[in-house]
């Protein structure tokens, strides 16, 4: 089935919404958060303000009800509580955007600015195709917080992906664990990495190998050494056994 737009003749406003919070939320959230997320995000993005009272009211929510549907949010991520300057707390309805492409320094150009949004926009791609599902904004943000701390290139954020999930776990704190491992060996990039790669099998190479036995071998040699020491042990025991047979003869004669 095929939809359109009808033309606008009169623009009663508009509210508009990012399309990775609809990629990602709709299927997981419930009718009564998205219908919560919805009436803050339309007040807070024409007004300025959110009258919780008021959308109680007009959803027919408990305070229970309308709490519960908040505390899905923050617990997405998707909702931030915070606290102002003059000690009041607020809720900051985070920009999934924004958290994939993170804060400009200052002292960047606007062409590196674009530049590294642009890395960061591929390996976030690339890392939901790894793991088989979308991000969270709290898998987001731990990422994000991983190529600040440790300088890390988007590039070997991905590489990390990709040999966690040959190891079966793909948790994203486990992930940033490789991270932190490459940045305590002062790797920071793809190349350095590969640089690393390179010379440990180069060190590999000209070591001495050590062989190990085969088991096979070993339990082979251990039963050869049992059947000589059962031979040894018998033919003593038929040496001694002569001679006290002997000299049971000289005593007789």
């Amino acid at each position: 089935m095929d939809f359109k737009m009808q033309d606008l003749k009169l623009d009663m406003g508009t509210t508009p919404l990012e399309n990775m919070f609809l990629n990602t939320y709709v299927q997981m959230a419930d009718g009564d958060a998205l219908k919560v997320y919805l009436l803050i995000y339309k007040d807070c993005y024409n007004y300025r303000r959110v009258d919780s009272a008021k959308i109680k009211r007009q959803l027919r929510f408990s305070d229970e009800r309308f709490d519960k549907a908040i505390d899905f949010w923050v617990n997405m991520g998707v909702f931030r509580q915070k606290r102002a300057d003059n000690g009041t707390d607020f809720i900051e309805i985070v920009s999934l955007r924004q958290m994939y492409f993170g804060d400009s320094e200052d002292n960047q150009s606007t062409e590196a600015a674009y530049d590294l949004a642009q890395r960061k926009s591929i390996m976030f791609s690339n890392i939901e195709t790894i793991i088989g599902r979308s991000l969270t904004p709290a898998d987001i943000t731990r990422v994000q917080e991983a190529l600040l701390e440790y300088s890390s290139d988007p590039e070997l954020v991905t590489e990390a992906f990709r040999q966690a999930k040959a190891s079966g776990n793909v948790d994203v704190k486990y992930v940033m664990g490789f991270v932190k491992t490459w940045r305590d060996q002062n790797i920071k990039s793809l190349n350095d990495l590969r640089m690393k790669e390179e010379r440990d099998k180069l060190v590999r190479k000209r070591s001495p190998r050590k062989y190990r036995r085969n088991p096979a071998s070993a339990r082979k040699d251990a039963s050869d050494n049992d059947e000589i020491s059962s031979f040894i042990q018998r033919r003593k025991e038929e040496r001694l056994n002569r001679i006290i047979n002997q000299r049971g003869e000289d005593n007789d004669s």
